[in-house]
This record gives structure tokens, C-alpha cells and sequence, in this order.
């Protein structure tokens, strides 16, 4: 072997990892726009003038079968020779439901809360100290900000005391929701 041939594939070797490394370094949106050594550039739609990259980058026919095989395997069923799992009791189908329920609920009082929050904060560190300031156009700025802030409370007041029952089942939110319009 030639020392200059060595060399040769060295340097080419080098430029290929700078390559990389540059090309790991580029925006990630650039990186999109880059085409595939498997992406082949269709002939007559150029002799077309079309310049739409849609249409002048195809995938090639292995990338589409390689999807379409992926695509196959996640929609078919793993293995349908398992045993069914045994029959689940409904009375823990209910306490499952019932739990979530509560989950849920729950999680609707805390937003309302944190809402309510946000909004009296808002209210006192905001809109107060501009109204004290005199700053002309302060009222257009928070239209309704008060009004909101009322039903704010109203609705998650309403909200904690349906959630006051102990039973689960006999929590009822939405009748606290309705009786607001």
C-alpha cells in the first residue's frame, strides 16, 4: 500500500467526522431540511421546472417498506395466545371509577383554587397600584377583572362544598357548576 494512498484515507476519514460533528452542531430545523443519502431526486420533475422540494425529494422504496412493516407491527396484536386475564369483579370496576372520579374533582377544586389565586394576586399587585397611580387606561386594560374574580370564588366556594359529603358517589359538582349561569 502507498503511504500517500494511507494518508489519503485518513484525511478523508477526518473530514467525514468534521463533517458529522458540523452537522451535529447545526440547528436542528437545518438538519430537517438536509436530504437523505436514501432520498432520490426524480429527473423529469426538475425537467418540469417544478422546483417544490415536495416533489423533487422521494423517499426510496425500502424506506417506505421499512415504515410500512414498523407501521404493521405496532397495529397487530402482541400475542393472542395469552390467556384472558380472569373476570374482573365488578364492585373493584366501580371502586376504580369511583376513585378517579374523586381524582378528577379533586383536581378541578385545586385549579379553581390556584386560579382564584392568581387572580386576587393580580388584582392586588397589578391593577390596584396602577388605579393609585392614576394611569388613564388601567379600566380598559382589566375590563372585567373583579367580575371575574367574583365568579372565580363563587364557582370553587361552591365547588369545596360539594365536596364537603364524605361519600364519594353522593358528590355532586355539577349542579355547583350550573346554578353559576
Amino acid at each position: 500500500m502507498d503511504p500517500k494512498e494511507a494518508g489519503g484515507s485518513e484525511k478523508e476519514k477526518e473530514k467525514e467526522k468534521e463533517k458529522v460533528i458540523k452537522r451535529r452542531n447545526r440547528p436542528v430545523f437545518l438538519r430537517y431540511l438536509e436530504r437523505r443519502k436514501t432520498d432520490t431526486i426524480v429527473a423529469d420533475d426538475m425537467a418540469k421546472g417544478d422546483i417544490n422540494l415536495g416533489t423533487l425529494v422521494r423517499r426510496s422504496q425500502s424506506d417506505k417498506t421499512e415504515y410500512s412493516a414498523k407501521l404493521k407491527e405496532k397495529m397487530t396484536p402482541h400475542d393472542l395466545s395469552t390467556p384472558p386475564s380472569p373476570a374482573i369483579d365488578p364492585e373493584e370496576v366501580r371502586l376504580r371509577k369511583m376513585n378517579r372520579r374523586a381524582k378528577v374533582i379533586q383536581e378541578l377544586v385545586q385549579t379553581e383554587k390556584d386560579y382564584l389565586t392568581g387572580l386576587e394576586l393580580c388584582i392586588r399587585e397589578v391593577v390596584q397600584p396602577l388605579r393609585n397611580l392614576q394611569v388613564v387606561d388601567i379600566d380598559r386594560l382589566f375590563t372585567n377583572i373583579e367580575t371575574v374574580c367574583e365568579v372565580s370564588a363563587a364557582l370553587y366556594h361552591r365547588l369545596h362544598e360539594a365536596m364537603a359529603d364524605p361519600d364519594p358517589e353522593a358528590v355532586v359538582i355539577g349542579n355547583a357548576i350550573m346554578t353559576l349561569t
